[in-house]
């Protein structure tokens, strides 16, 4: 029973959109009306500016440490605890219940999960993140790759095999959330890190 509550809590932690918060909250606007539509921060930073998507970079990454941290809070020393928590708030974030039942694409509270289980697979993650962003300017084509390192490093760092799963999900996960960004990538269409849309109301 107190394992499904965390389970639980996790979900409704990983619903808070702080995306969509901020934008209403600071802008009084809805962050999913503009640009791509999404919660998380590469749409806040074209939206809402620096500053506000920070802030969201920091509570949706946040949620995905404190998901991680609350089952260990109770005492759970177990692998496959561990990780299907991690996913309850990824889903939470991907399939917001306060959102219905939408929401973003999951990436900075995977990093948040990832870090909390393995700091190092998740540093060595957001590095190669950097040199994609820097290098093509496309935050979606560095998600992917970002998330593809996390599956590779799990499996090199010879991590348990429930976080193998885990991360094998997760990859699943953010490729669907992406198969629109992959279509525009493909098309050439995808926006690039730094473009700013103009809000209109």
């Amino acid at each position: 029973m107190k394992i499904i509550l965390i389970i639980t809590i996790c979900y409704l932690l990983g619903s808070i959109p702080f995306g969509y918060i901020m934008g209403k909250l600071f802008k009084k606007v809805d962050i999913r009306e503009f640009g791509s539509g999404n919660i998380g921060a590469s749409n806040a930073l074209r939206i809402l500016g620096p500053s506000l998507a920070s802030l969201v970079v920091i509570g949706d990454v946040g949620k995905g440490i404190l998901s991680i941290y609350l089952v260990k809070y109770f005492n759970i020393d177990s692998s496959l605890i561990l990780a299907i928590a991690g996913l309850a708030v990824i889903c939470g974030h991907d399939w917001s219940l306060f959102l219905g039942l939408k929401g973003g694409k999951g990436v900075a509270t995977t990093f948040g999960v990832v870090f909390a289980l393995n700091p190092t697979i998740s540093i060595l993650a957001l590095i190669i993140w950097g040199v994609v962003v820097i290098t093509t300017r496309y935050v979606s084509l560095a998600s992917i790759f970002a998330l593809i390192s996390i599956f590779i490093f799990t499996i090199l760092f010879k991590q348990p095999y429930e976080y193998i799963i885990f991360s094998a999900i997760i990859l699943i996960f953010g490729i669907f959330k992406h198969k629109e960004n992959i279509k525009r990538l493909k098309s050439k269409k995808e926006r690039k890190i730094g473009e700013k849309i103009k809000i209109k109301k």
